[in-house]
């Protein structure tokens, strides 16, 4: 909008966006697909009818759900999800609803409480895990999103070990058997909330959001236990960023062992699984996030 006012185009933009909302029920989402991204999305979700909601709904947002820190009487879903709506209840954080799905799913892997989440700025895995009985080390590069971090769990009155690390740089004289690898990636998942993701599909890119996954995975690989659990995490759907990152980290590592999970809100592709935003329909929908349980034996 503020690049419209320089232009001079205010009204012109206004006048689009109205006719767009009052036919949004009309819209062919599927003939405004960028071909590149349309491909990738049907090699993973080879279901007709989750290819047909996702393409129905592609330009509309999810809803966000707010998350209590303890369980609820009347929670929507999971003892835990409730609806948002005008403010956020004391003792809840925002979350998407597959966000949630993913630590639900996989926190019961983890044998040892004591947890590092990497890259887990602004935090809400961490606050999830943290409420559910984790001690957690967070740690992040980045200022800005650990200053959000801190934001989020200063309203949530509670405490937490954040630290300003760089993963790749830091030398570890320990070691972990419980690691986070939420890992830097496209953010194709989050397609239906950011459309301009669409458009940003460029293998040189994929393949540098891949080189940095590897590293990363090596690296948490290095300094987790034996019997100690890897848990990776995208908010992708890209087989660079997904699929193939777990393949070679597995051809490379004879001792890493992938486990099954137990969710029928996702679907599982050679060794990971992806969240069906299909399942959460009568939710909104949700983003779309690849998790794999490695085990080092």
């Amino acid at each position: 909008m503020e690049a419209s006012k320089n232009l001079n185009k205010e009204k012109l933009v206004n006048a689009v966006l109205r006719n767009i909302i009052r036919n949004i029920g009309e819209i062919n989402y599927k003939n405004n697909i960028y071909p590149d991204f349309k491909k990738i999305l049907d090699k993973i979700f080879s279901s007709e009818s989750i290819r047909n909601y996702l393409y129905d709904t592609l330009f509309l947002k999810p809803k966000n759900y707010q998350i209590s820190l303890f369980d609820k009487k009347g929670a929507l879903y999971g003892k835990r999800v409730l609806a948002l709506e005008k403010k956020i209840f004391k003792g809840c954080f925002v979350q998407d609803i597959g966000n949630f799905e993913v630590i639900n799913s996989i926190h019961k892997f983890y044998k040892d409480k004591n947890l590092i989440d990497i890259c887990a700025a602004p935090g809400g895995k961490s606050i999830l895990l943290q409420s559910l009985g984790f001690n957690i080390l967070a740690i992040d590069k980045s200022q800005n999103q650990i200053n959000k971090f801190e934001e989020n769990i200063n309203r949530l009155n509670i405490k937490m070990n954040i630290q300003k690390i760089d993963f790749l740089k830091k030398k570890f004289n320990y070691k972990f058997n419980s690691i986070l690898l939420d890992a830097p990636c496209s953010a194709l998942g989050t397609f239906r909330r950011n459309p301009d993701v669409t458009l940003k599909i460029d293998q040189s890119k994929m393949k540098k959001h891949q080189k940095t996954q590897l590293e990363m995975a090596e690296r948490s690989i290095k300094i987790l236990n034996k019997g100690g659990f890897l848990v990776y995490i995208v908010c992708s759907f890209h087989p660079f960023e997904t699929i193939d990152v777990i393949d070679k980290i597995t051809q490379k590592h004879k001792n890493i062992k992938i486990h099954n999970i137990k969710s029928d809100k996702m679907i599982k592709r050679k060794k990971g699984y992806f969240i069906n935003p299909l399942r959460f329909k009568d939710f909104g929908g949700s983003d779309i996030f690849f998790v794999s349980v490695l085990e080092k034996i």
